[in-house]
């Protein structure tokens, strides 16, 4: 059989050699354009081919063609069509599939955008991609079976969110957007000219800043919504292995402001459009690798790309920083420029630079902690004090000098000549900041500075982003993104210091008192899925006049190796002070509770534990297969063996007639308790597996006196400030696409 997947994978890996060779033959013999439109050809032949194997893998994911083992292991048929979508990216072969076709895309803009520094942009752009590919080509998406199963193993359960539809793809386009930015500064400083890349570099550092920003959000979003822990952010190493390159790409926007406006940092901006870049490849092999799979829920296991991506990093980092060291001479003698004055905007954007770097390296050593510690004995990872510890006086320094640089020009300036009127709001913003504060508890002076500086520059920004806006929209893109980093911080702080949660006993019918809201359980509602049970449990909640409906829910499927996967699900009740989080923990149905519908299978020789019972399924009973001569009466069955709680096995025989729907008689009863039964639904002799349906109570498996009324056990918490921290993002997100309109104008 013919895979066409693999086939359009290596016919990309070939096209983009291609282009690379004809890109470093035309850097040698500029004047040669026939060998520079066979580059772009050939580039664009990259392009295609990785686009139609993308729109392949995407067709068997759709069509359920299970032989492909990437498609059986990811989805199934009972997924609904954006979860097939989103399977595409569920696993690593697939993210490296979309990594590789954003990035084609993105370089049929750069060839166009580059000008004259194309052949030097686009051998290095190339390269990265020819790496990417030898990794997509090692762990590729189109890997065969022997035999197809009859269905797919399915989405995680995590995974079945619409954020998580948008999630990777964001994430990835800030990934491969990195490596433009990268791609300018190694060719600018191969062709010795160290101004011009900073230009055509700038709208993509913010771009990258935009996109990769967007997807760590989107990312900690998805977590506050559906993992029902209450959180957004947990210092989870994967989590920081994104936030790294997104503080050290924000560091480099701010570097070329100052490149731009005063022709200074060449040599920071270099190193830091280096290290934006490289650390998107360190990120990659810690969440790839599986150096972290024993310290974050969110890493892959190895699958035998850690030596290749190790070279990625080592191979591109070295390389680039050896060129950016010899040419650093040069790069000193070009430049003609005066010194820093003691008191301007220049100094104030060096020290937000040297702050960023100071949070990169802080973060970077506590996400990179088991890697460091493994060198000297167990590994271990750092706890989440460490990084709220060690962030708080960078946080600080930050807030600062968003309080400071807003007013400074470029050149000497006198801080006492600046007008007292203009302290008058952002004075008042932290002050207010510090009473909303202080009215819900003291927590320290650390925290109250904090406050107060996150007010008072939210306020200084607020108030310039109206003046701006007022000549060109545009002109106000870093007092947006500014703004939005004060009402982060302000979110940020009253989310996680001023926060207060309960858990809560609650009786169905039975009212309840919980942190000043009445709430009342109603009956709890079941759906029954194809590979599991979903219940939501109603819960009254009223506080005065107000009366609302929470509807927090657990959802809980059997996975492919026969285990329990339950996915607790909170109830989200937004409001502008302050949202109130119901997440359900535990849920007893009480002894009237039936949970009929559950899927069993069992394969021949291998023991099945399943709630309380061990199935062994011993063989099939063919011997009243054939029926009588019309063929009617035929029945096929399985020897089985059942055990409850330990005890002794007893053999069962379940049957069912092919072409009929299964009927009392074929109901086989369990040990254990009397409404307890299994139907056999079918069998498919070459694999050697039966399919059960158990139709039963649920045991008891708590210790806990059974009871007829349904109970549960929620944890409700009170978050304040929620609403601003989310405006917050979404103006440093907004800032930062006027930004991007603002260079690209220039």
């Amino acid at each position: 059989m013919t895979n066409l997947g693999q086939l359009l994978v290596w016919a990309a890996f070939i096209a983009v050699d291609l282009s690379f060779v004809c890109y470093v033959i035309h850097h040698v013999d500029a004047n040669n354009q026939i060998i520079k439109k066979i580059a772009r050809v050939t580039f664009l032949g990259f392009v295609a081919f990785i686009t139609f194997a993308a729109i392949h893998l995407m067709n068997i994911i759709l069509n359920h063609e299970f032989i492909f083992k990437y498609v059986a292991k990811y989805s199934s048929k009972d997924l609904p069509l954006q979860y097939l979508i989103s399977s595409f990216w569920a696993g690593q072969e697939g993210s490296f599939l979309l990594w590789v076709l954003l990035s084609s895309w993105l370089g049929l803009i750069l060839i166009y955008h580059a000008k004259d520094m194309e052949p030097q942009v686009m051998i290095t752009y190339n390269l990265i991609n020819l790496f990417l590919m030898l990794l997509l080509i090692k762990q590729s998406p189109f890997a065969m079976l022997p035999h197809s199963p009859p269905d797919g193993q399915g989405l995680n359960l995590l995974l079945q969110d619409p954020w998580m539809v948008i999630h990777p793809p964001v994430t990835f386009l800030g990934y491969a957007s990195f490596a433009i930015p990268f791609a300018f500064a190694v060719a600018s400083l191969w062709r010795r000219q160290y101004d011009q890349w900073v230009q055509s570099a700038q709208p993509w550092t913010i771009f990258a800043f935009v996109t990769l920003g967007a997807g760590i959000i989107i990312g900690g979003y998805w977590s506050y919504k559906v993992l029902g822990w209450g959180g957004y952010w947990a210092w989870d190493p994967v989590e920081n292995a994104s936030l790294l390159p997104w503080l050290m790409g924000m560091a480099l926007m701010h570097g070329m402001i100052v490149q731009r406006t005063l022709g200074r940092l060449h040599k920071t901006n270099f190193l830091l459009a280096i290290l934006s870049f490289c650390l998107i490849i360190y990120c990659t092999f810690l969440t790839r690798s599986g150096v972290l799979s024993d310290f974050s829920v969110h890493s892959f296991t190895d699958l035998g790309i850690t030596g290749l991506m190790v070279w990625f990093m080592l191979i591109f980092l070295v390389g680039s920083v050896l060129l950016l060291i010899i040419r650093t001479k040069d790069i000193a003698a070009s430049q003609k420029t005066k010194g820093t004055t003691t008191f301007s905007r220049e100094l104030g954007l060096i020290a937000a630079i040297i702050v960023l770097g100071l949070l990169t390296l802080i973060t970077g050593l506590g996400t990179s902690a088991p890697l460091i510690t493994d060198l000297f004995g167990e590994p271990a990872k750092v706890a989440v004090e460490f990084y709220n510890q060690t962030n708080l006086f960078p946080a600080i320094m930050m807030l600062l000098l968003l309080c400071i640089v807003p007013y400074l020009h470029w050149g000497e300036n006198q801080f006492l000549n600046i007008s007292a009127r203009k302290w008058i709001g952002p004075i008042s913003g932290g002050i207010i900041a510090i009473l909303v504060a202080l009215s819900n508890g003291y927590s320290g002076m650390a925290v109250l500075l904090l406050v107060f500086l996150a007010g008072f520059s939210a306020t200084l920004n607020l108030i310039l982003v109206i003046q701006l806006i007022k000549k060109r929209v545009p002109l106000a893109s870093g007092a947006f993104s500014h703004l939005g980093i004060g009402l982060m911080f302000l979110g940020i702080v009253a989310s996680s210091v001023y926060d207060r949660s309960e858990k809560t006993f609650l009786t169905q019918g039975a009212n309840q008192d919980v942190m000043g809201y009445g709430m009342k359980m109603l009956e709890p509602e079941y759906k029954e899925t194809n590979v599991g049970l979903h219940l939501a449990i109603p819960i009254e909640v009223s506080k005065g006049s107000t009366l609302i409906t929470a509807r927090p829910n657990i959802r809980a499927e059997w996975t492919s190796d026969g285990q329990i996967m339950r996915l607790p699900q909170p109830h989200i009740q937004r409001g502008m002070v302050a949202d109130l989080y119901i997440s359900p923990l535990e849920f007893d149905p009480g002894d009237q509770e039936d949970h009929s519908g559950q899927h069993i299978t069992l394969k021949r020789g291998e023991r099945f534990s399943f709630l309380d019972y061990e199935f062994l399924f011993v063989n099939f009973d063919l011997t009243k297969m054939m029926g009588n001569q019309d063929g009617q009466g035929s029945r096929v069955g399985a020897e089985i063996e059942v055990s409850y709680q330990g005890g002794k096995p007893v053999k069962a025989k379940p049957f069912f007639s092919p072409g009929e729907e299964p009927n009392m008689d074929a109901k086989v009863k369990l040990p254990g308790h009397q409404d307890a039964f299994v139907t056999l639904i079918s069998l498919d002799a070459g694999a050697k597996t039966i399919h059960l349906d158990y139709e039963g109570p649920l045991p008891r498996t708590s210790g806990k006196p059974t009871q007829e009324t349904p109970t549960a056990v929620i944890e409700t918490a009170v978050k304040p400030g929620m609403t601003i921290l989310w405006l917050g993002v979404f103006f440093v997100l907004y800032g930062g696409c006027l930004g991007v309109l603002r260079r690209l104008s220039k």
